[in-house]
């Protein structure tokens, strides 16, 4: 899970969909969708993992103030994990 200054980013990004189908299209080659429930990946840390790989890879620079730190998620627990 993101921490909450990463999440509340996202989500602003989320409102500018050219730019943000942009970054998403170059971080991750493709479009990141939100899906509002917490994945198997969210709970394990490997999102959170392949997004720094991701990031590290563009040259972008993983500002630890911002990425470390405690996870939160607005995200609700999904049922099946």
């Amino acid at each position: 899970m993101p921490t909450e200054p990463v999440d509340a980013a996202w989500h602003v990004s989320l409102q500018h969909t050219e730019p943000y189908a942009s970054a998403s299209e170059q971080i991750a080659g493709g479009f990141v969708h939100h899906v509002p429930i917490l994945t198997e990946g969210m709970a394990d840390g490997s999102s959170m993992e392949y997004t720094h790989q991701a990031l590290k890879a563009t040259g972008y620079y993983i500002d630890p103030e911002f990425w470390d730190g405690e996870a939160k998620s607005c995200c609700p627990p999904n049922p099946e994990i």
